[in-house]
């Protein structure tokens, strides 16, 4: 959509939201961060970027329907009590080759505050073929659409500059690292064949980053000439000095030495340039505003009556009952994209945010600004800059934060970076950090150094690892806190897909809950100043403290996935999780010091280090584990609907017990679509204490327009408490209904 059909108030009103929010802090994360487009010779690739890394991910239909869902699991981030918001909505940006498509959060378990399982419902305007996979930073989902034309590609000769490459004929029985090469050197050669350098340079880039296969060394080759049409002649050179360090062929060797010798003497070609007339055909520059805007209106009342009958001696009951209205707010979201693309750059300015208007007496609601920032990208000398609200793409930064990112490719290989700001979610903490990473091929490094109040926070190196192909991918990320001398985080994913039907994924992760800081001293304490503490400690002693109130946990998960028939595939996971046990830190209160003891005296009222208050030994509950087994079907009785029937059994040395979650999704025609759910719990605690809850709700939406869309929820839950002789039973109806404008 092109911003000059935006009326001027419009686009007035929605500035002025922006800077309206951006004083607003943000206490709520969004689960969606950002959707992107890039074209490949028969498909687009859609990447959906998440604020957290996930695991575990299945998806169905498998191949081609209207509305695809995909299942996933949140891997915990660096807050522990971070919050996923429900029922977050976006947009794709514009393209005329594939359907649009909105993206839509949802969580199996409305009652649990983190949320850990997920699902991203994708609708599609019409009907498309995909396919879905995990990205390679673990924090994004790749969708790869095929187009609804394939694009006629008509070679257009260059006499000034060398043929195009001839492609290497690849055997059917070639290893699928030589068949990747090949497919990433047929797009490249596609896109130098129609000018399109930079998309070439990309997909070339990609084919060095794989094992050496039969397509590197022509490759090596071609990226250099890939710069050199773009106009980048540094970088030309450099590709074809490596070029020469790598490879020896006589005749080879000459071809690309006379190459490096024509570059010296000619100045940069401008983008655009033609060999026929020497004239320079500028594309306009393309302006693109997409986004939405939504309001939703939700309501609920719970009711439990109690009855305790553990008055035996007057053989009597008592029986309470309490009733209440616990929700009726008002949320309203936006999200929208400004994009100026050209030849030469890729700029965008991207504002998220939600207000939350609380109706019940005597509360207050609270904003949430998800991101506000503008961004610079420029394809031709490979520099990128973003300033603003933003959520850290990597580097050791511990969260969303104001400040600036910035980034250069030194080499078609090596990048880096540095990143400056201010955390944002931390309420009236406001840490500051700066860092810095290099990005070397698969693997980056980083180092950040964080204060808070004038205290050194944090100070880290790490490093993220990445590994990928056709069928198999793996991630690695290591934090290690050189103040503290602790490892902060080691975690692994991976995924491995030995047969189309057949997925294999493997999480493991070990961490500090929260990452090591300084202000972890205030968690427990009776101030929220690490001045106030200073006061009466030494910065050691502090630190001390710190490393003494964060706790360690340890989670590992695997899961198989099975393609059974054409509609049904099932899932089996398992998953074992603690948390290490944590001694007693602080000054407690001597019941038996006089409360008029002098100042000072260890222990009493007046002991200067009660300030620090006290926690307790957390002690060792042992490990939590999980088994469930899900079965996922797909056009079941439609061409348009998506079943989901999980059964988990969990226990630890605490308690144990089981869940049954049924869901189905369908569309009804082209403008109504349906979900209904059901679930059922029970946990069973060795102290006797034992609860049941059932839980069916109905979704329903409806489409107005092509960008318009109204939807509605409606749920109720039956909840059972046993605690000796108490017994409590509880319901709760809650409802919600809303607008959503897609622009």
């Amino acid at each position: 959509m092109n911003i000059k059909r935006i009326p001027q108030q419009l686009r007035v009103y929605f500035l002025v939201t922006c800077y309206t929010f951006a004083y607003i802090q943000s206490a709520i994360a969004a689960p969606l961060e950002d959707i992107t487009l890039l074209a490949e010779k028969d498909r687009m690739v859609a990447t959906i970027i998440l604020s957290s890394k996930v695991t575990n991910v299945r998806y169905t239909p498998k191949k081609k329907a209207k509305s695809l869902s995909i299942f996933l699991d949140r891997v915990p981030g660096p807050a522990v009590n971070e919050e996923w918001r429900d029922d977050v909505v976006l947009t794709s940006p514009p393209s005329s080759l594939i359907p649009s498509f909105n993206v839509k959060v949802e969580f199996t378990d409305q009652s649990e505050r983190i949320k850990i399982h997920a699902k991203l419902l994708i609708n599609f305007s019409r009907e498309a073929e995909y396919t879905v996979q995990l990205g390679r930073d673990g924090r994004s989902i790749i969708v790869g659409i095929k187009k609804d034309q394939a694009e006629k590609i008509q070679p257009k000769f260059d006499s000034s500059l060398p043929l195009l490459p001839e492609l290497l004929e690849i055997p059917s029985n070639a290893s699928e690292n030589d068949k990747k090469a090949g497919s990433l050197m047929l797009q490249g050669r596609n896109f130098l064949a129609v000018g399109d350098n930079f998309p070439a340079i990309d997909a070339l880039n990609k084919l060095l980053l794989l094992p050496p296969n039969a397509s590197t060394q022509m490759a090596q080759e071609w990226v250099g000439v890939a710069r050199e049409r773009a106009g980048q002649l540094d970088k030309a050179k450099l590709e074809f000095d490596l070029y020469l360090k790598l490879y020896t062929d006589p005749e080879d060797t000459r071809r690309i030495k006379a190459r490096l010798a024509s570059l010296g003497s000619k100045p940069p070609k401008p983008i655009g340039v033609t060999a026929e007339t020497g004239t320079e055909k500028k594309k306009p520059t393309q302006v693109l505003t997409y986004g939405s805007i939504s309001m939703h209106y939700y309501h609920g009342a719970s009711k439990s009556d109690t009855v305790d009958n553990s008055n035996t001696f007057a053989n009597t009951s008592a029986q309470t009952t309490f009733s209440t209205v616990d929700q009726s707010a008002l949320l309203t979201a936006a999200y929208a994209t400004e994009r100026f693309v050209s030849e030469h750059y890729d700029n965008r300015i991207v504002f998220q945010g939600t207000a939350y208007t609380n109706l019940l007496p005597d509360q207050v609601g609270r904003n949430s600004l998800g991101a506000l920032y503008v961004e610079v990208k420029d394809k031709l000398y490979d520099y990128s800059a973003r300033v603003g609200r933003q959520s850290p793409s990597g580097g050791g930064v511990l969260g969303r934060f104001d400040g600036a990112s910035i980034g250069y490719g030194l080499t078609p290989s090596v990048r880096v970076n540095a990143e400056a700001g201010q955390l944002s979610d931390n309420g009236d903490v406001k840490p500051v950090f700066y860092g810095a990473s290099v990005d070397m091929g698969p693997v980056s490094v980083f180092a950040v150094n964080q204060t808070t109040e004038g205290l050194i926070d944090r100070r880290a190196v790490g490093t993220e690892m990445r590994y990928f192909e056709t069928n198999k991918n793996a991630f690695m990320l290591l934090d290690y806190d050189i103040l503290f001398k602790g490892l902060n985080v080691a975690l692994l994913q991976g995924t491995y897909t030995p047969t189309p039907e057949n997925t294999i994924s493997l999480f493991i992760d070990h961490r500090r809950t929260p990452y090591l800081t300084t202000r972890n001293a205030l968690n427990g304490s009776k101030t929220s100043s690490l001045a106030d503490l200073l006061q009466v400690m030494t910065t050691d002693d502090i630190r001390t403290l710190a490393a003494g109130r964060t706790g360690t946990s340890n989670l590992a998960q695997l899961g198989v996935t099975q393609q059974v028939s054409a509609k049904w595939q099932t899932g089996v996971d398992v998953r074992v999780s603690n948390f290490e046990s944590l001694a007693a830190t602080g000054t407690q209160i001597d019941p038996f010091v006089d409360p008029n003891s002098p100042v000072g005296t260890p222990g009493s009222p007046t002991d200067p280090l009660l300030i620090q208050g006290y926690v307790p030994d957390s002690g060792a509950n042992g490990n939590d584990w999980a088994i469930s087994t899900q079965l996922l079907g797909a056009n079941l009785y439609s061409t348009q609907d998506v079943t989901v029937l999980n059964a988990s059994l969990l226990g630890s040395p605490l308690y144990h017990g089981y869940s049954v979650y049924m869901y189905t999704h369908r569309n009804w025609n082209e403008k109504w679509s349906m979900d209904v759910s059901l679930q059922f719990f029970k946990q069973n605690f060795d102290s006797g204490l034992a609860s049941s809850r059932i839980l069916p709700s109905l979704r329903t939406s409806y489409q107005i327009k092509q960008t318009v869309n109204v939807d509605m929820e409606v749920g109720y839950e039956i909840n059972h408490t046993e605690n000796g002789p108490i017994f409590t039973d509880g319901t709760r109806n809650f409802y919600s209904f809303g607008i959503r404008w897609d622009f």
